[in-house]
């Protein structure tokens, strides 16, 4: 097959009707797990207890599903995509518009304003929906810590800030928030954290920062924005399997393979080596990355359907979605019109592998 019609095979192949039906099935699944029991009824905002913090649509017809003093979560139906913009407008008129999370925001808006208070607009025009998630400043809930001298965060160097709050601290995963830390003392940490050996399979975006050390330790680094940065370490997954304590209610339990630590692969500037299976090895890094993070994404989304009051867990869920959106963003820059038919048949596998657990907490 010479390289004209094989281009011509594929860009077909993306075409097809049951292909564009699983994207939008899967796009239709995710907000479903957070969007429940919606009845469409006229929302009264004065019972929103952040009602205050956020402009009020011109239509309210919809359901507000979570409502704390903490995270508001609101469900808007029935609106046209120009609805849509104009109540982003609103909300950049009304100060949202500092660590913009997209250069454009054709259907997904993202943006704290100078107190602190995260917005995050969503909008699926398939279904004309859209949805409202406002969260309370995180450093509200910091205090000053003192940083670990033993278990995984002494493997880490200590943060410039001490304003910050703990989430996990057991020995297979470590969790903290760090706050007064801007984007460029970020980018000081992580290169810090590079010097400490954290370099292998690493995959580096403007506010996230993922590698292995040797030993096989996962980092993960994220500007969440408002000054605030995520700092999580996960131990390999042969310590994970043999350790006999409980697993804390926002960890993975997805199994992973530790990675080679004489390999080193950076998403975006990644060697384009073909291996014997007709599949590029940057392509299916990325492949495999963005199935181990649905995997960790259902398994958040499954405790917290069995307990969405859970304070911890709805500390987590803003940064679950972000993450979330850096997959889907770094999964769209693939083009299918330059994937070998290996490869469109494995993208396919994978999806495949991540509808059936989409499935498992849809019901």
């Amino acid at each position: 097959m010479d390289k004209e019609k094989e281009v011509k095979t594929k860009k077909a192949f993306y075409k097809k009707g049951w292909f564009i039906a699983i994207v939008v099935i899967v796009a239709i699944i995710i907000i479903g797990l957070v969007i429940t029991n919606i009845n469409g009824k006229k929302i009264d905002w004065s019972e929103i207890e952040l009602g205050e913090f956020i402009p009020e649509p011109d239509k309210k017809r919809g359901e507000i599903v979570t409502n704390t003093s903490d995270l508001a979560t609101i469900y808007i139906e029935n609106l046209s995509k120009e609805e849509y913009k104009d109540y982003v407008q609103k909300c950049i008129e009304s100060g949202y518009t500092i660590d913009l999370e997209y250069e454009s925001w054709d259907t997904v808006y993202g943006a704290f304003n100078e107190d602190g208070y995260s917005i995050r607009i969503s909008y699926l025009e398939f279904e004309k929906e859209m949805s409202i998630t406002l969260e309370t400043p995180e450093k509200d809930d910091m205090k000053e810590i003192e940083w670990p001298t033993t278990g995984l965060g002494a493997m880490l160097p200590e943060p410039k800030s001490k304003l910050g709050n703990i989430s996990w601290d057991n020995s297979t995963s470590f969790i903290v928030h760090i706050g007064d830390t801007t984007i460029d003392d970020y980018n000081e940490y992580v290169k810090t954290c590079e010097s400490k050996g954290f370099t292998n399979d690493y995959s580096k975006s403007d506010k996230s920062y993922s590698a292995y050390n040797s030993e096989g330790y996962k980092l993960h680094l994220m500007y969440l924005g408002a000054n605030v940065i995520e700092i999580s370490l996960k131990a390999p997954e042969e310590t994970t399997n043999t350790n006999t304590s409980t697993t804390p209610a926002n960890t993975t339990t997805t199994t992973t393979e530790t990675p080679n630590s004489n390999t080193t692969t950076n998403t975006e500037n990644a060697s384009s080596t073909t291996t014997a299976s007709g599949i590029r090895e940057d392509f299916k890094n990325a492949m495999d990355s963005y199935e181990t993070f649905m995997n960790e994404y259902v398994d958040f989304m499954k405790k917290y359907k069995a307990n969405p009051t859970d304070p911890t867990l709805i500390s987590q869920y803003s940064s679950m979605l972000q993450k979330y959106t850096e997959q889907v963003s770094a999964f769209d820059k693939w083009d299918s019109s330059e994937m070998s038919t290996e490869e469109a048949s494995y993208y396919l596998e994978v999806q495949t592998r991540v509808n059936q657990k989409l499935l498992e907490v849809s019901q």
